[in-house]
């Protein structure tokens, strides 16, 4: 019975948690796209990487129709009060070079130990979106 109570209690906590971070994301969803709105030519995407046991990370790249990177968010952690932070690196470049960062990263670790940093996974699921959403646009235009 114990037993049962407890596992009900961690579920309970989960889902409080679960909606505390989805509220975070939202607004922050939301300010970005107040900044852009009414200005053409500006996408949103966004990646995640989680894992089971190591901080995971989600990241928010502002991409204009030139694939440059206007904006660029991470949030990593594993406390729901992580917070989303600028990161620079990235800002001003083509989403390409988060690409070619991976890519680089992934054959530096060959046959070592290391795994891709989950932000820099997230950084690529939102940078492979990016490029092919806006062909996609490119190419019905």
């Amino acid at each position: 019975m114990k037993l049962a109570i407890i596992l009900s209690m961690i579920l309970l906590i989960q889902y409080v948690a679960t909606i505390i971070q989805v509220r975070h994301y939202k607004k922050y969803v939301d300010k970005i796209v107040s900044h852009y709105k009414g200005k053409e030519g500006y996408f949103l995407y966004s990646g995640m990487n989680r894992r089971k046991f190591s901080p995971g990370a989600m990241a928010m790249i502002v991409v204009n129709k030139d694939y440059v990177i206007e904006d660029c968010y991470i949030l990593k952690g594993i406390s729901v009060f992580s917070k989303f932070k600028k990161y620079e690196k990235y800002i001003g470049h083509h989403v390409a070079e988060i690409l070619d960062d991976h890519h680089e990263f992934t054959e530096n670790a060959a046959g070592k130990k290391r795994k891709i940093p989950s932000f820099l996974a997230a950084l690529s699921m939102a940078a492979e979106n990016a490029i092919v959403s806006i062909s996609k646009k490119k190419l019905s235009i």
